[in-house]
């Protein structure tokens, strides 16, 4: 038999011959498709640490990683290839070489749909209670202490 296509579906004869069943192939491993992760990868190169350096700045600027939602933090780092992308091609430019200007088009623009999305605006870090909100609780906490010093003075 013929070796078939990797994407040809696979039909399989059933007793009825009018309606055969088509059903899945039945995948090996070696087909399955391989997800790297960053925590795969060595992180010291340049370009990792540049990506590692915007992530942590742009998580900051939006009040901390803590702070960010599952998609948000996603986004961060879709900028974060954009941007070291962009850099790179920058670095080609600068040093005279030719760069492509259609992928150096696309990391701009897709920095900048990401931009619109978590917005350029930093967000201020909730680090607790604010100096006018101390300052109340302390004249509470007084006035409660001179109550309290009333009273048992009467």
């Amino acid at each position: 038999m013929a070796k078939l296509p990797a994407d040809t579906p696979y039909i399989e004869a059933t007793n009825d011959l009018h309606t055969p069943h088509i059903g899945p192939r039945k995948r090996r491993k070696a087909d399955l498709p391989r997800v790297l992760r960053k925590g795969q990868l060595d992180g010291r190169t340049s370009a990792a640490k540049v990506f590692d350096g915007l992530v942590d700045a742009i998580e900051s600027d939006l009040g901390g990683g803590d702070q960010l939602s599952a998609i948000e933090r996603n986004l961060v780092q879709a900028f974060a290839g954009a941007a070291v992308t962009l850099h790179t091609l920058n670095a080609q430019l600068i040093a005279g070489h030719e760069i492509n200007l259609a992928q150096h088009a696309q990391a701009v623009s897709a920095m900048v749909r990401v931009a619109s999305r978590l917005g350029i605006e930093r967000r201020a870090r909730d680090v607790g209670p604010s100096l006018a909100d101390i300052i109340a609780e302390d004249e509470a906490e007084e006035a409660a202490r001179a109550a309290e010093a009333e009273e048992d003075g009467e």
